[in-house]
């Protein structure tokens, strides 16, 4: 740990240590959650970002801009949404994500070259394919651009998002239980903070008891808060009792 992070977590843990524990909060769901917590990097909601693909051969994209689409894929038969412009909506950056860099305005940040802050088994920068992703929301706010990537699945595959962050010139790839942009938090220095989660109970994900979210610096290591949420049906754990530890 530097010297900036010792003094932020000192800093940090005189606040902690004098803040008083209110009592237990509901929830609904984690983005209302996360929002209540203040400071969130990313206010507002975010932009769905669309997918058209090239005829033949088959190559699938996610942009904001029909444009960004051509630039990436220089080919003329393309299938996809009728409505979208070949430039971005007003207030909206030029993004596109085709599952091995995030591309902003011209500028290209491949995710093999990630910094990677999800623990086993998701410390991995594979490629994405376009087309095994269902939904896929664009956050920003000054040069920062996040990307919540909500992929094909089933089961218990909706408590993972997997959350990829363009902050200060650097791409990372934040945890993925219950992620989203939405969660992340500003800090001091123009850094950021990201909830790092673990399930509560000898269940685990089977049956889980609760959650455990450790609020860690971009260091991987500086925690700065934790909260403990309990989940009233186990196999619901989208609604849930929040408190500050």
């Amino acid at each position: 740990m530097n010297a900036r992070h010792r003094a932020l977590a000192g800093l940090l843990g005189i606040c902690l240590a004098t803040a008083t524990h209110a009592a237990p909060a509901s929830f609904t769901g984690y983005g209302d959650f996360y929002r209540s917590l203040g400071g969130t990097l990313f206010p507002g909601s975010g932009t769905d970002m669309a997918m058209p693909c090239t005829d033949a051969p088959r190559n699938c994209v996610w942009v904001t801009s029909m444009g960004q689409a051509l630039r990436r894929f220089d080919q003329t038969l393309w299938s996809g949404p009728g409505d979208l412009a070949m430039t971005p909506p007003a207030g909206v950056p030029d993004v596109a994500f085709d599952g091995e860099a995030l591309v902003v305005g011209t500028q290209r940040w491949p995710l093999s070259d990630a910094i990677n802050l999800a623990p086993a088994p998701w410390h991995d920068n594979a490629p994405i394919a376009a087309e095994n992703v269902a939904v896929m929301t664009l956050w920003h706010r000054g040069s920062s651009v996040c990307l919540d990537i909500r992929q094909v699945s089933s089961g218990k595959g909706d408590r993972y998002t997997k959350v990829v962050l363009l902050h200060e010139k650097r791409l990372y790839v934040l945890p993925p239980l219950f992620g989203t942009c939405a969660a992340i938090r500003e800090a001091p220095h123009h850094g950021f903070s990201y909830p790092s989660n673990t399930y509560l109970g000898a269940g685990m994900e089977s049956d889980p008891e609760g959650l455990q979210v450790d609020y860690l610096l971009s260091d991987g290591i500086t925690r700065v808060e934790r909260y403990r949420l309990r989940f009233p049906d186990h196999d619901n754990p989208f609604v849930f009792e929040a408190m500050r530890e």
